[in-house]
């Protein structure tokens, strides 16, 4: 018994007759008599009752038809499956991203994929939270990541973001926390933390690649108004600018490097933290699922504040 063979009997049993069911299937009258001939003689039971105007099915024929339909819907799902599958193999894959998310968490999430899914072209776009959301909702990206705020502590549950698209997915990829970043020898760097309202006692220099709705938010929280006398996109130039002694900062602990002479880096009092998310829209390509899906497992935990206090 053949696939084949199930197939022409359910076009068999659609048509009423072999001429009009051989040409649904694109073959000869007598391929699809040979075959039901086969399958009656394997089966040894008559499928058909022949006649002068068509054929009908027999009792046993109607009873192997609703069996080979429910066979033949279950290797269509597989076909399905399969195609899904193939198709992490292949194609492209649309990364948006934010600046603070790009610098340390996606480098080895997109090696890993590159390595994983070889023929998949890997495109990353950086942006603003706003950007990366409108890319999402036009399809410009497949998916994206953004911030919100979150306690410094692990979340029980998924942070809220604000302008997510209709039926958008989202997922908890890291929680860090927001550090004050200080010129060497500045008053506060010898605090165990610095409070907003102190950091707007000094020239402030804004990032802008993605963190400032939240610093707006800590501010805003704190009564405080920020002299906001530089705006900045890149972590690196912020650093610069701390060290050279022209303001202050606000910074995600996961954003800063490991190494950076000329500043000190301490908690925010109260503590503030972000999450960095994953989105994805309603219906997600197999290959942005299958990102997410390496994302969540491969991101690290937040460095300890011992390894950030810097440049002392």
């Amino acid at each position: 018994m053949t696939l084949t063979q199930l197939r022409i009997l359910r076009a068999v049993a659609r048509a009423g007759t072999m001429t009009r069911a051989a040409e649904e299937l694109g073959t000869t009258q007598s391929a699809v008599s040979h075959a039901l001939r086969a399958l009656e003689r394997e089966l040894g039971v008559a499928l058909l009752i022949r006649g002068n105007h068509g054929v009908s099915l027999t009792a046993a024929g109607r009873a192997v038809s609703r069996r080979a339909a429910l066979v033949l819907a279950q290797v269509e799902a597989l076909e399905r499956e399969v195609a899904a599958a193939r198709e992490h193999e292949r194609g492209s894959l649309r990364v948006g991203v934010i600046p603070s998310a790009n610098a340390r968490l996606l480098p080895p999430i997109l090696r890993r994929f590159a390595d994983a899914h070889p023929k998949v072209r890997l495109t990353v776009m950086e942006g603003s939270d706003d950007e990366v959301l409108e890319w999402l909702e036009t399809g410009a990206a497949d998916l994206v990541t953004v911030s919100a705020p979150a306690s410094p502590a692990v979340p029980g549950g998924t942070p809220a973001v604000a302008g997510l698209p209709a039926g958008a997915a989202v997922r908890t990829l890291a929680v860090d926390r927001m550090l004050a970043v200080l010129p060497g020898g500045h008053e506060l760097g010898l605090r165990l933390s610095a409070p907003v309202t102190e950091l707007a006692r000094h020239p402030f220099i804004m990032s802008t690649g993605g963190c400032e709705p939240l610093i707006t938010a800590l501010a805003q929280a704190a009564g405080a108004s920020l002299r906001c006398h530089y705006r900045v996109r890149d972590v690196n130039s912020i650093l610069a600018m701390v060290a050279e002694g022209l303001g202050v900062s606000v910074v995600p602990e996961l954003s800063l490097p490991v190494h950076r002479e000329g500043v000190h880096v301490v908690p925010l009092d109260p503590a503030a933290g972000r999450a960095v998310l994953l989105a994805l829209p309603a219906d997600p390509r197999p290959s942005a699922a299958a990102f997410a899906d390496l994302a969540v497992t491969l991101t690290p935990p937040p460095v300890p504040h011992d390894a950030w206090r810097i440049g002392t």
